[in-house]
């Protein structure tokens, strides 16, 4: 009988080109499935299978496209636990999806184009401003020195001062799940470390570009988030911008003092909801920067999976 350690034969594949090779090369199974730590692995292509999924909900081509690499089938190829070569395939396949779908690329919301009523702060005119609010129709975020992201939703009875934290730790494990390194703590840095760049307000709309490096010395990622509230709307967007260039680290946004049901993310499900004495938080996988995948057990170098580079995220608060 076949070995449960045995791998799917999707990790055997080099590129989607020899995947039939593959999958004709290992016909029995049962196959080891792929880890429950794999879900944020490959961040960059989780991103793209969310705009993906909803592109085949409204479109019967987008559906066709992916129809013979379905999840079911394929459980490695989704997880992102297969070579790099499978995976910049699919990553196409993914991205040929979402364009049947016509789902293009969301810009960033812009203000409304009445230069009488729009006003933009940056420089010294930024830096007197002593409080920065980023107001929706329902839910707001007020950003100072003090108290970072004051996250407030009245209807829901949440106030939360310093919100956002990131948490940056090493990472031990392979893409089938994440290992913490025992002998460091987690790196715990504010979001109130972030410099204001640009505040943009008109009737109905406001908008705060910050941007920063997270961490310190040669371990920190450059990032740029930038808030935005419409009236129109009921939720404040956030869009985060992370620039990778270490292998081998975990990234991750903690949002403190909101439930989870308060926050959206455009994204596979990368989220932890994790309890502690200090009220808990809510962590979203920014980056997950590992290179090994394990095929039949054996370490299997995957340097396109530290995702190096800009990934961006985009949130909803409220």
């Amino acid at each position: 009988m076949p070995s449960e350690s045995m791998s799917h034969p999707d990790r055997l594949a080099a590129t989607l080109a020899n995947f039939e090779d593959a999958h004709r090369s290992r016909v029995v199974g049962p196959f080891a499935a792929p880890g429950a730590g794999s879900r944020d692995c490959r961040i960059d292509q989780k991103v793209l299978q969310h705009r993906a999924n909803l592109a085949c909900e409204r479109s019967a081509r987008a559906r066709e496209r992916l129809a013979a690499l379905a999840a079911a089938d394929h459980p490695d190829l989704w997880a992102g636990t297969v070579q790099d070569g499978v995976a910049r395939g699919f990553a196409t396949a993914l991205e040929e999806a979402i364009a049947l779908g016509g789902l293009p690329p969301e810009p960033l919301p812009a203000p409304p184009d009445d230069p009488v009523q729009l006003q933009r702060f940056a420089g010294k005119e930024l830096r007197k401003k002593k409080d920065l609010l980023v107001a929706s129709g329902g839910s707001r975020v007020r950003f100072s020195r003090k108290e970072g992201l004051l996250f407030v939703d009245r209807e829901g009875g949440i106030n939360s001062p310093n919100c956002l934290r990131f948490e940056a730790r090493r990472d031990l494990g392979t893409l089938d799940g994440f290992v913490g390194d025992e002998a460091e703590r987690p790196r715990l840095y504010s979001a109130q470390f972030l410099q204001p760049r640009e505040y943009v307000q008109a009737p109905g709309f406001n908008q705060l570009r910050l941007a920063g490096r997270i961490g310190r010395g040669p371990v920190g990622w450059n990032c740029e988030l930038v808030l935005t509230g419409i009236a129109a709307e009921m939720t404040v967007r956030v869009h985060l911008h992370v620039d990778n260039r270490l292998p081998g680290w975990r990234l991750r946004a903690r949002f403190l003092g909101l439930p989870s049901s308060s926050i959206q993310h455009a994204c596979a499900d990368v989220r932890e909801v994790v309890a502690n004495d200090a009220g808990g938080f809510v962590a979203f996988t920014l980056v997950r920067a590992c290179g090994t995948l394990l095929v039949d057990g054996k370490p299997c170098a995957t340097p396109g999976a530290n995702v190096l580079g800009t990934l961006e995220h985009r949130f909803w608060l409220g």
